[in-house]
């Protein structure tokens, strides 16, 4: 009897410490987006035309690099459990910028034309520029 229950007891410890490890890793993860400067600040007009004119490019320049871009609210949606802004532009293509979990800004009162700053990581261009763990970025200093 006593055998399994130090069995159970070192089990749980486990499971545990593995919960933290994990709570810590994510958390490092979270605060690594949010408060890491940015390697780059562009208009969302200037973004679409560099993927425009050369996706290869623009592709080695942006994908998995972490962006601030700045652009007027076009829509914002609630579609499948995700919060997702999309930003205007002079061109066809949009930006999608599919937020955080972790923002904990109320996207509901964004207005259409209102000019805001988001920053997350770019995944590349299919007709669209993703940007993925968006947050609004309120820093009055962009580069």
């Amino acid at each position: 009897m006593a055998k399994k229950y130090g069995f159970f007891l070192k089990s749980i410890f486990l499971l545990g410490l593995g919960y933290v490890i994990y709570q810590a890793i994510f958390s490092r993860q979270f605060k690594s987006i949010k408060n890491t400067k940015s390697n780059f600040c562009i208009t969302a007009n200037e973004l679409l035309q560099e993927y425009q004119k050369n996706e290869k490019q623009s592709d080695k320049k942006y994908t998995n690099k972490i962006i601030t871009i700045y652009g007027n609210v076009k829509n914002v949606s609630h579609l499948n459990n995700r919060r997702t802004i999309i930003l205007n532009n002079n061109t066809s293509s949009n930006i999608i910028c599919d937020l955080d979990d972790n923002e904990t800004t109320n996207i509901d009162t964004l207005k259409i034309n209102q000019q805001l700053y988001i920053k997350g990581i770019c995944k590349g261009y299919l007709k669209d520029v993703i940007l993925l763990n968006c947050f609004l970025d309120t820093q009055k200093n962009h580069e």
